[in-house]
Order: C-alpha cells, then structure tokens, then sequence
C-alpha cells in the first residue's frame, strides 16, 4: 500500500514565456522511497535529453542521496500508450539512464545507481484518458529499502528551494 507523503503541483516558469504545472510526489512504498516526476518535469516532448531546469532538482536529489541514505538506487522510466510499444520501450530506457548519468555526475556512485526502462507496462493512472496518459509519463527514483522518515525534513527543503519559495 502507498501512503502518499508530498504531492506538489508547481508552476514553472519555462523560458519565461509559459506556464506549466508541473507534479513531483513522494511516497513510501514497500520498495522504499519512491520519488516521482512527471516527464514533463525533466524532459520535453519524445525527448530523452533532460531539461536545463531539470539540473537543480536531479543536485538535489543527489545531494538527499549522498548525505542521507545509504539505500541502493534504481531510476525507472515509464510511458503512456500512445506511440508503438518499441518506441515507448526505448524512449523511457533512454529517460532513465539519463537521469542516472545526471544523479552519477552529481556525485552518486555508480555502483548504488540501475537504470531501466518499462515503457507503458507499468502504468499508475488509466491509459485511456489524457489526465491517466499524463501521469503516467514519469520517472521514479527509489531509494531502496530508505524510510520516508530518514528524508522528509531534507525533501521539503529540496521541494521550496525547487518552487522558489
């Protein structure tokens, strides 16, 4: 059973011209802690490479990582069903390997860090509407084994720094 600990909705200023909400949740599972992002949080469109926004958020989860918890850490990625199952396939195993070569980069060894990728047979949300397809393009971190407890004070700083307030 998930117990969710943080849902957010932030509204992100993307090249100052827009506005987008934006979801970023934390939860504990019988996993661990699972951090999740909707892919419009780090990626564009059909896009693998990350989001120049996207660089403060992976830091600081790096940082969370690295001064908090022990845990092992694997970096799934997961699609909608729009597009063909192949496409979808590749699409979130590049998603996720980018985001592990970013944590990676930000100091997290990579021996505590997997990568893969599920494409849409993971889904959270019904794929048969646009709100279900949109929540259902994320990307989940989870610290393995981690309790909730040994992160949220950190999590909730990480969260105001990332919202600006």
């Amino acid at each position: 059973m998930k117990i969710t600990l943080i849902l957010l909705t932030a509204i992100l200023c993307v090249g100052c011209a827009a506005t987008h909400n934006e979801s970023i949740s934390v939860v504990q599972t019988n996993r661990g802690v699972e951090i999740s992002s909707m892919n419009s949080v780090l990626f564009d469109t059909g896009q693998y490479d990350l989001k120049p926004s996207a660089s403060e958020l992976l830091k600081s989860i790096a940082n969370i990582i690295n001064t908090k918890s022990k845990a092992n850490v694997v970096v799934e990625g997961h699609t909608d069903i729009v597009g063909s199952a192949s496409y979808n396939q590749d699409l979130s195993e590049m998603r996720a390997l980018m985001v592990k070569k970013a944590l990676v980069e930000y100091g997290v060894p990579k021996g505590r860090i997997s990568a893969v990728g599920y494409g849409a047979t993971r889904p959270k949300f019904n794929n048969l509407t646009d709100m279900g397809r949109t929540y259902n393009r994320r990307t989940d971190i989870i610290l393995l084994g981690e309790k909730k407890e040994n992160i949220d004070n950190i999590f909730l700083k990480l969260i105001n720094k990332f919202l600006g307030s």
